[in-house]
């Protein structure tokens, strides 16, 4: 085949006309993370998909606040953790590097001591020399150099699992007693939503997988579009995924859809593999799996984003829109305590930001930045600052709205910090409600 006639769907097309239907998972592995035609790897063209020139925006993105909060509690890890002279943060799906810019930018202007301890480690699904990934990395070197960060003080990974301390081997164990190992903490933002997932669906009392096909079954890799279809559970642990979680899907309506992501569990495994000591923050979108998998969510959770536009058809266009779906908490909670990684907290982002002093935070800034806003309404300097104190309560508003971003869910799990929840200062002790509810309205992805 022709280089310039390569393209994802063609590759998709060859795998299914060549290997027969692949279940959804396989569809959404390869049209988000193909190492060079994904849309994780830029769709082939280098593309930058976040933010507000790709199709969506996250919590980085509104304002800066978001990454000081997350700096707040990171600086408070260390300090429970005993300030040791080496503390990791080790960020998987870091995208452009936002949060890491706001974390050495607390750390080096409030935090001094911290900043000595601090390296920070950026994976990343882009691969390496991709442009996609080299300009994320030269945008973010530039910004910290600006900064005086060291640059032995921060590096991009391909995985977590290949992040072990300098004294530890490539692939340091999970074991928790290991003697290598990081100390630190492992911070991921809206990346389990984007894991793959397989799409089932009720019917009669049981539980079927959709999968892709060909709309024709011709040989050729152009014999057709690419189609739903439906038929048993690809493996015993979809068949038995909502089981394990006492989901009641059973006494459910006929067409009642919903996903499942078998990578999570593996996921959390191997993004902790190399932590010896500290904690492990995930933030997303979802909820636990009783509060997730309701009778009332009825067509799942499954949505495609371009272009800042929400659509409906994840099969078209592999490579180029986002495909994501609400992240069961449940299983990384679980997955946690299998590895020796319990949980701390259980919290929203609002809860979360509001008892790190998002708000007084917010109000410094504002008191610092914009004073005329209060002494000199009259002149243009005044309306100026009333406006840029009135953007920035609005992204405040944003980061803190229940039904969008402060909607979203915090899990703080933990490593040898027995009694940690009760301390840490986003979460003290926080456990929303895991009944079953009314789904939330919140959109999954911000666009």
């Amino acid at each position: 085949m022709e280089a310039e006639e390569m393209t994802l769907e063609r590759l998709i097309a060859e795998e299914v006309a060549r290997a027969g239907p692949i279940t959804f998972a396989r569809f959404m592995a390869l049209a988000l993370y193909h190492p060079t035609l994904g849309y994780y790897a830029g769709g082939g063209v280098g593309r930058e998909p976040l933010g507000w020139s790709g199709d969506y925006f996250t919590s980085a993105d509104v304002h800066p606040l978001w990454g000081w909060a997350i700096a707040r509690q990171l600086h408070q890890m260390w300090e429970l953790l005993g300030c040791p002279t080496r503390f990791d943060v080790v960020e998987p799906g870091a995208g452009r590097g936002l949060l890491a810019l706001e974390v050495w930018r607390y750390a080096l202007e409030r935090a001094p001591e911290w900043a000595t301890a601090l390296r920070y480690t950026l994976t990343d699904r882009a691969p390496a020399g991709s442009p996609l990934r080299s300009a994320r990395e030269r945008r973010l070197g530039a910004a910290l150099a600006q900064m005086g960060v060291p640059t032995t003080a921060t590096r991009w990974l391909n995985a977590p699992a290949d992040a072990p301390s300098d004294a530890g081997a490539q692939g340091a164990p999970a074991a928790p007693a290991a003697e290598d190992g990081l100390v630190g903490c492992v911070v991921s933002n809206e990346l389990v939503d984007a894991l793959p997932v397989h799409r089932v669906e009720a019917r009669g009392g049981e539980l079927y997988e959709w999968y892709v096909t060909l709309e024709t079954h011709r040989e050729e890799a152009h014999g057709g579009r690419l189609v739903e279809q439906l038929g048993p559970p690809s493996s015993p642990a979809v068949a038995t995924y909502f089981d394990r979680f006492r989901v009641p899907w059973r006494t459910y309506p006929d067409g009642w859809r919903a996903e499942i992501c078998l990578e999570a569990e593996p996921w959390l495994r191997q993004a902790t593999a190399a932590l010896r000591r500290g904690f492990v923050l995930t933030i997303d979108y979802g909820d636990t799996a009783r509060r997730l998998y309701t009778r009332d969510r009825h067509g799942g959770t499954l949505m495609v984003y371009a272009r800042h536009q929400v659509g409906e058809r994840p099969l078209v266009y592999p490579g180029r829109q986002d495909i994501t779906a609400h992240v069961n908490f449940s299983a990384l909670r679980a997955a946690g305590r299998a590895v020796g990684l319990p949980t701390a907290g259980f919290t929203t982002q609002a809860d979360f930001l509001l008892r790190l002093g998002v708000r007084e935070e917010a109000a410094a800034i504002a008191a610092r930045r914009f004073p005329a806003a209060d002494t000199e309404r009259h002149t243009d300097r005044g309306q100026a600052d009333y406006l840029r104190r009135g953007a920035l309560r609005a992204a405040v508003a944003t980061l803190l709205d229940p039904h969008g971003l402060g909607g979203f869910r915090v899990l703080a799990q933990h490593r040898g910090m027995p009694g940690a929840g009760h301390h840490l200062l986003g979460i003290a002790g926080a456990e929303i409600s895991t009944r079953p509810r009314t789904p939330s309205p919140w959109p999954l992805r911000h666009v």
